[in-house]
Formats: structure tokens, C-alpha cells, sequence
């Protein structure tokens, strides 16, 4: 049904009618289904590894839902401006696309207090936390969620600045951030919540998807604000000085301190790719390699989960336990 609406543009239409349709596409897909999809995900998963209450994750789920049916819609009018919306529906739709990432930034300060408990619990025990790593690529969800779709988001999302900026390195900046630092590391921490019962224990890297969690997160932290931030805010300053026109040239563009900042973005890069991306499939290939035959909740050392229950103390002899 989302991706229906695209279909409402006709050939013979205009650009501004056209593009109209495609952002109501793009944001009433990536602003109400996947924002709704992470913080499902996350809280399923953060309930399913005892991280968070249960009833924690209902109420921000019930929140988001809220802020979605409200925000995806609303939300979608911050980036019609050529199709001459009244500055106040840009304002709203501003705010309340911003407002979109507060439900997962509670899950993940909740999930960040049960992890510094975890991690003073998990001192004193000789079976550490099988799943942290999975875990902190939530975190990072949470993280990423507020810095790249709340904060660089809404720095784009006000109507003046949209005006003179969008289409720019700033609009990258929000996207690159947003998406994988959203979804690129919903995907992996998905991928290390099934390897690790995949990997028999003994064989686990731990040491390689700690590694594969700094790097990823560091080498898109050094794209953002080594290259695309900064290139942003000079290609917005001349775009409100000399005009958008121009600072949308090739020849703005690739300027000697342009050029330089975007060669600033190589060590990210590298860092991303051979720290990052390299030990995420090596971890793969092991799970392709010495997949565990069989996995019960019978195992201790392959429980999905830990669930918390009432003990039940009865007479001996009953068969209870």
C-alpha cells in the first residue's frame, strides 16, 4: 500500500507533482513501517535477552505506534517545500518527524542502565553474558537513531534550511547516518544474535565481534563528521551566500577543500571496511563452517534466553520442580 501511492504520478506530470508522490513513498516507508519495525525488533529482542521489562517494551511500543500514525504522515510534509505546503505544515512536519525517534531512545537508555547492571553482575560469575555484543549493536540502533535521524535529521528538516540545503552533503549526512547506523546495525546485531547459537561456544570470536562493533561504529562516526557533516555545512553557507544553484556545481564541489574532505573520509573507510565489515563475514563463515548440530533449550550452553519465573517450592517426592 505504501509503495501504491508512487504509482499516483503520471509521466506527463510535473517534477514538483511527481516528487510529491516519491517522498510520500520514502517517508511513509522508512518514517512509519521500518522506524515501527526497529523498535519492535529491538524490544522483542531486548525482552527475549532480559535487558529490558516486558512492560517497558509494550509502552514504548504502544508510544511509537502513536508517534508514527501521527508523525509518518505529518512527518512527511518537512521536505515538500517546492510544492509550496504553507510554512506551517513544514514546521509541524518537522517536529514531528524529529519526535519520531524518542520511543527508541528510551528503549535504549532502559537497555544501557539493565547492561551497566549486567556488567556488575557479570564480573562475579564465571558465565559471561553470551549475547553482548548482539546487544550493543542495539544500543548502537538507539544511538544512531537519535544522532542520525533525530539530530541530523531535524538540523536538514526546518523549512528555511531545507530551502537552501537539501540535496546537499548535510541531506547525505542524515541519510548515511540514519540508514546504517539504523538499519545497517539492526541487520548486524540480528546477524551475531543467531551466530552466536549457530558457533558452538568454544569456537565463538568474541574478541573479533568486539572488533567488528568499534569499527563499524567508528568508521561511520569519521564519515559523518570528517567529511559529510563539514562538507555540508560549507556547501550550505555557499548556497545561502552565492546561491543553491551554484553550490550544487561540479566546480564548488570539487574545490580544493572540498576535494580535501573528501579524501578525509578514506581512513573511515578503511577502518569500516577491513575492522568492520571483514570480521562480520569471517564470523559468518564460521557459522557456515561449524554450525552446531543440534540446539535445545535443554543445553544450558545454547539457551536462547534467560527467562525469569516464580519458584515453586513443593513437597518432595510430588515430581514438581
Amino acid at each position: 500500500m505504501v509503495y501504491a501511492i508512487g504509482l499516483l504520478a503520471r509521466s506527463n506530470d510535473t517534477f514538483t507533482t511527481a516528487d510529491f508522490w516519491r517522498f510520500w513513498v520514502v517517508h511513509l516507508w522508512v518514517e512509519d513501517f521500518l522506524e515501527l519495525f526497529t523498535t519492535v525488533m529491538v524490544a522483542y529482542l531486548f525482552v527475549l535477552l532480559g535487558v529490558v521489562r516486558e512492560r517497558v517494551a509494550l509502552t514504548v511500543i504502544y508510544l511509537d505506534v502513536l508517534l508514527y500514525s501521527v508523525g509518518g504522515v505529518i512527518g512527511t510534509m518537512h521536505h515538500l517545500y517546492f510544492s509550496r505546503e504553507p510554512a506551517e505544515h513544514l514546521a509541524l512536519g518537522a517536529f514531528f518527524s524529529a519526535a519520531e525517534v524518542i520511543p527508541l531512545t528510551f528503549l535504549t537508555v532502559e537497555a544501557w542502565s539493565f547492561l551497566q547492571l549486567g556488567a556488575r553482575q557479570e564480573a562475579g560469575s564465571r558465565t559471561p553474558f553470551p549475547q553482548r555484543w548482539a546487544v550493543m549493536f542495539l544500543v548502537a540502533v538507539g544511538f544512531w537513531n537519535f544522532l542520525g535521524a533525530g539530530v541530523f535529521g531535524f538540523l536538514i528538516n526546518l523549512p528555511i534550511v531545507s530551502y537552501y540545503e537539501i540535496g546537499t552533503a548535510l541531506t547525505a549526512n542524515h541519510a548515511h547516518a540514519a540508514m546504517m547506523g539504523v538499519y545497517g546495525m539492526l541487520a548486524v546485531g540480528l546477524g551475531l544474535f543467531c551466530l552466536r547459537y549457530l558457533i558452538p561456544p568454544q569456537r565463538w570470536p568474541d574478541r573479533l565481534a568486539k572488533i567488528c562493533f568499534w569499527s563499524l561504529n567508528l568508521g561511520l562516526a569519521w564519515m559523518c563528521f570528517a567529511t559529510l557533516l563539514p562538507l555540508g555545512v560549507l556547501q550550505l553557507y555557499h548556497s545561502v551566500d552565492i546561491g543553491y544553484f551554484d553550490a550544487r556545481q561540479l566546480k564548488f564541489i570539487t574545490d580544493p577543500t572540498n576535494n580535501l574532505l573528501e579524501w578525509l573520509r578514506l581512513p573511515g573507510d578503511v577502518v569500516f571496511i577491513v575492522g568492520g565489515a571483514l570480521p562480520f563475514l569471517s564470523i559468518a563463515w564460521l557459522g557456515v563452517r561449524h554450525t552446531v548440530q543440534k540446539v535445545t533449550r535443554q543445553e544450558p550452553e545454547h539457551l536462547l534466553f534467560t527467562e525469569l519465573t516464580e519458584r515453586i517450592d513443593e513437597p518432595v517426592g510430588t515430581g514438581g520442580s
